[in-house]
């Protein structure tokens, strides 16, 4: 190993980390020998920095993940506290260091009861790891656990700087955690009020799919600290912002929350709002929550300005023109017609036989000779006039037929 090993190897590696190996194994060799002071030179000579001159597969171990990690164990395990602090203090110089590392040292630091250098730990791995990298969460989480087990809101102000830095820096799509974190640390040892601020913040932050539950929580909050009709301008905020389907639900909840304060026109007016958010066909429950509303609290009047809210709905939803995939079943009628079946058609309202051509004409190709059937091109001007007179009238039918039911006003109480 002394001979393959040294600064100036005989055997050329090609690879670090074939070299990175090799130390590995002299390293466990000793250990096996229990050698302990000499594995422990070992795995420092390893990551010492070369002099210069050196071949680049030997200057490459300073940055060999294999080494760092055997090197660590063994400070940790052999070593004193100073020399495992240099060693972790050179690893976040080189800025080789993994967020697993930077955790390893500040846990190490804070069990020796060196706990604002263990916070330094954290600051450092911070500005190596800073968002939007996975490990800056990981270690913002474990930095602000770790203040809150040590100081316990003896330090409140020192705590909410470091929530506000957090927050400020923290992408949307990892931002909830935190601020349930920092609400619930002012619940615990802050103001009620600035909690609520926390959790009204939360919901204009995250992102649009987390908004429903982050406004479910501030309301469940401002329930508990301050009154249910303290909620009242939260679920009037709430409503614009989130939505269709999940604003459609905050109506409801709206409406049962001032049916429990015994407000039944706030809580149909509230109903009546969320229903040009809910389409009859895919949000049947909204209709149901309002039907047993209307039943319970309601009178025939109500109930028949409810059916009569529901059609006119439903009617604006029918106009939209929809994707396929959203559309279950795509109505024949609304297909355009084959020349076979218009042909067919045509002979079914002129009540004479019309033959259909035998070989439809192909682009690029000239036909020897003309079908029997079309003797010359007055019979093609004929058969032509009589297509367009029959789709003239199918298109004026269906156009009555669509004012009829647009212009519909009676309201069935049946339905």
């Amino acid at each position: 190993f002394e001979r393959i090993c040294v600064p100036n190897p005989e055997y050329r590696f090609r690879d670090t980390d074939d070299l990175a190996q090799c130390y590995a194994e002299w390293v466990e060799m000793e250990l096996r020998s229990e050698n302990w002071d000499q594995a422990l030179s070992v795995a420092r000579r390893s990551i010492a920095r070369p002099p210069g001159g050196t071949p680049k597969v030997v200057r490459g171990l300073i940055r060999s993940m294999r080494l760092w990690n055997l090197l660590l164990d063994l400070e940790e395990s052999l070593g004193t506290l100073q020399t495992t602090k240099d060693a972790y203090n050179r690893l976040l110089e080189l800025k080789v260091a993994t967020p697993t590392q930077v955790l390893n040292f500040a846990t190490y630091l804070s069990e020796k009861n060196y706990f604002e250098e263990s916070f330094t730990a954290f600051e450092r791995g911070m500005d190596m790891f800073a968002f939007p990298h996975p490990g800056g969460k990981v270690l913002w989480k474990e930095y602000l656990q770790a203040f809150e087990r040590r100081y316990e809101g003896t330090k409140i102000h020192r705590m909410r700087e470091l929530f506000d830095r957090c927050l400020d820096s923290c992408p949307a799509e990892d931002c909830c955690e935190f601020f349930l974190m920092y609400g619930k640390f002012e619940e615990q040892f802050g103001l009620t009020k600035r909690a609520l601020g926390v959790y009204e913040r939360m919901c204009t932050d995250v992102p649009s799919e987390e908004k429903y539950t982050s406004y479910q929580l501030y309301i469940a909050k401002t329930i508990k600290y301050i009154g249910i009709t303290a909620t009242r301008p939260i679920y009037e905020r709430a409503i614009p912002a989130l939505e269709d389907k999940p604003a459609a639900k905050m109506c409801v909840e709206y409406a049962k929350m001032e049916a429990s304060l015994h407000e039944i026109d706030r809580a149909r007016t509230a109903y009546t709002f969320g229903a040009q958010l809910a389409d009859p066909r895919t949000n049947p429950e909204y209709w149901g929550e309002w039907h047993e509303f209307e039943v319970s609290h309601g009178n025939e009047e109500t109930f028949r300005e409810m059916l009569r809210v529901k059609r006119g709905v439903q009617t604006a939803f029918s106009t939209v023109n929809y994707n396929t995939a959203d559309t279950d079943t795509t109505s024949k009628a609304d297909a355009p017609l084959s020349h076979e079946e218009a042909i067919a058609m045509l002979a079914a309202q002129e009540g004479e036989g019309v033959e259909p051509l035998e070989n439809e004409r192909i682009s690029g190709f000239v036909k020897a000779k003309r079908p029997a059937e079309v003797k010359d091109l007055d019979e093609v001007e004929r058969r032509a006039a009589k297509l367009r007179k029959v789709t003239a009238g199918l298109v004026a039918s269906t156009q009555a037929q669509v004012n009829d039911y647009v212009n519909e006003e009676e309201i069935d109480i049946d339905d």
